[in-house]
């Protein structure tokens, strides 16, 4: 056993560390002695707040993980008797266990009130996720809905290739407890875990303190991870996108278990203070952000399908049906003879007056669908627009500098010469791309919609590859034509459709990226009957989810952490304005999307 003393008045004093000697006693330790430290703080320099020994309770209860403390009997003890209400105005041992504490750990409180017991929220959720990581990145586990009697879906994600910029991080597992935060739901919740005593206002203050995701190695908790000001999974920054669908920092509570810094890359700051954000880390926040993503998901879903929040239409569709008010109208019809013209009249003008209306609001969506259509379009024209201009900018200055010589009689005037034909051919060229870039952006820029045009879909198709023909090298994907023998054109607004195709083959090129299946293939297919033609985007990336699927048209859904979820929904009613549709289509080997349009008469 050994024992020191630190006087921190010699650190003040001192000039240099090796000024100051401390002195270390040693003894045989003795068979009644348990392991551990004892730290013991006498001669207080300033006077401990209440609010300093809360923060210190709380980081105390954060040091070790709450599942493996209690596994492997790490305890930690702390002595507040010192704080009295007479001197202090404040009892210092009533703030060690608290009343959560107190009420959560019944049936396994020790007699020494002076324990600290790790804060554990493992039973009391609404919605739970949990389960591991492989070392390649490869996900099994569950997430179990409290709110519908512990029901329990198995979630499955295959492992996905590195990001850019990322590198593995090892095998880790999470548990990450979810909260809808309704005052009732709060309060009703821990009655449901024997907590009845809690009242609103400490429950809600208790998730509050103690919300967070801490990481976890080797039992202990990496700071500042878990802190409720740590957002290190940027929660709150994606929920102000999409508020109705994202989780907030205060609705996650749970742990993330990482390897060791050999096995995970993982490696913690000389200051103690967080890990390396190095392409490890990054790794680590996208895989726990894609197991989010679809927790998220089944979480609106079933509080949806519940009632506890408002169900999202995905189209006007709904609304057009209800604008006649036929229940009103035979409701009306029903009425006294000197009532009913007054009555129907009236109702005549209020609904013309709402179908003008949604007539605007259907206008106005499909501004928004162009909108976003010419985003993904501008994105590929800044990148690929940069490559020809600095082309034509490079050899144009080639031939502008060198154009008084053009005649002289020098190695360099010959070889000027020489060259000339083939810089020229290469402006041109650029040119050309050039301008077909600009005329990609014609269908989905033009302020007038105009009437639908009969026009070959294969045409609309290839351009909007070739509009993506760089990212699809880059992820290294192939394009698969099948084509049917005589497609017939069709009937439809050229923005709807590009519309739709942008947006199917950006998702596409995005799945393909992160699958380690090769080679990646986005195949596209057209066949016709006697009134459809269709065009089917196939890929041999990742599965979607059966469970997820239904959800895949609905504004806001989205398995991207960094997704808006309207892509999908844009797509599908691009197409309803043009009398066509998009379907998603579950077959068991692939993902693949339908697009049917009308053939010209």
């Amino acid at each position: 056993m050994s024992e020191f003393e630190v006087n921190w008045k010699l650190f003040e004093e001192s000039q240099y560390l090796d000024e100051i000697d401390i002195n270390i006693s040693t003894r045989p330790g003795r068979d009644s002695e348990t392991t551990g430290v004892t730290l013991t703080i006498t001669h207080l320099r300033d006077p401990w707040t209440k609010h300093q020994l809360e923060s210190l309770i709380r980081e105390l209860r954060r040091l070790a993980s709450p599942h493996e403390a209690r596994e492997r009997g790490f305890r930690i003890y702390l002595d507040l008797k010192g704080f009295t209400a007479e001197a202090h105005g404040f009892d210092g041992q009533s703030l060690v266990s608290g009343a959560f504490a107190e009420e959560a750990d019944v049936a396994e409180t020790s007699a020494d009130p002076t324990e600290i017991r790790p804060f554990f929220l493992g039973n009391v959720f609404h919605y739970r996720v949990e389960g591991k990581f492989d070392k390649d990145g490869a996900f099994e586990g569950r997430f179990i809905n409290k709110r519908a009697a512990d029901q329990t879906i198995p979630l499955v994600m295959e492992a996905q290739t590195l990001g850019e910029g990322e590198e593995p991080c090892g095998p880790f597992s999470i548990a990450l407890n979810i909260y809808d935060r309704e005052p009732d739901a709060i309060v009703d919740l821990f009655k449901k875990m024997g907590l009845s005593s809690i009242g609103r206002l400490d429950a809600r203050k208790m998730l509050d303190e103690n919300i967070g995701v801490g990481i976890y190695r080797a039992g202990f908790r990496i700071r500042p991870y878990g802190d409720a000001e740590s957002d290190w999974l940027e929660l709150e920054r994606k929920r102000v996108q999409n508020p109705s669908l994202k989780l907030g920092l205060n609705q996650v509570w749970g742990t993330v278990t990482i390897a060791k810094e050999a096995a995970s890359g993982l490696v913690e700051r000389s200051s103690r203070e967080g890990l390396e954000h190095n392409g490890h880390f990054e790794r680590l926040k996208r895989l726990v952000a894609d197991v989010m993503a679809r927790a998220e998901n089944l979480r609106v879903d079933f509080r949806e399908m519940a009632g506890l929040s408002r169900k999202q239409e995905g189209d006007t569709g709904g609304i057009r049906g209800q604008v006649s008010l036929q229940a009103t109208t035979r409701a009306i019809a029903e009425l006294p003879p000197r009532y009913r013209d007054k009555v129907q009249k009236a109702l005549k003008q209020e609904s013309s007056a709402l179908k003008t209306s949604l007539e605007e609001l259907e206008a106005y969506q499909h501004k928004l669908a162009a909108q976003s259509s010419l985003g993904l379009v501008i994105s590929q024209m800044l990148h690929d627009g940069r490559r020809y201009l600095g082309d034509i900018n490079t050899r144009a200055k080639g031939l502008s500098d060198g154009a008084p010589r053009l005649l002289d009689e020098t190695p360099f005037g010959k070889n000027f010469r020489d060259t000339f034909a083939k810089n020229a051919a290469s402006i041109h060229n650029s040119a050309g791309h050039l301008t077909k870039l600009f005329r990609a952006l014609d269908p989905i820029a033009s302020r007038k919609r105009g009437r639908p045009k009969s026009l070959d879909p294969m045409e609309v198709v290839e351009r909007c590859l070739a509009l993506f023909k760089d990212l699809l090298d880059q992820n290294g994907v192939t394009v698969v034509r099948k084509v049917q023998d005589g497609a017939p054109k069709v009937t439809v607004y050229e923005a709807d459709l590009m519309a739709a195709l942008l947006n199917i083959i950006d998702n596409a090129i995005h799945w393909l990226g992160t699958s380690p299946t090769k080679p990646r293939e986005l195949r596209v297919a057209m066949t016709h009957s006697k009134k459809w033609v269709r065009i089917v985007l196939s890929n041999n990336g990742p599965l979607i989810d059966a469970v997820l699927a239904k959800n895949l048209f609905k504004p806001g859904f989205t398995l991207k952490p960094e997704g808006s979820g309207l892509g999908l929904a844009i797509a599908r009613e691009a197409m309803q304005a043009s009398k066509g549709r998009v379907i998603y289509d579950p077959q068991p080997d692939e993902t693949s999307f339908l697009i049917e349009m009308q053939k010209t008469p």
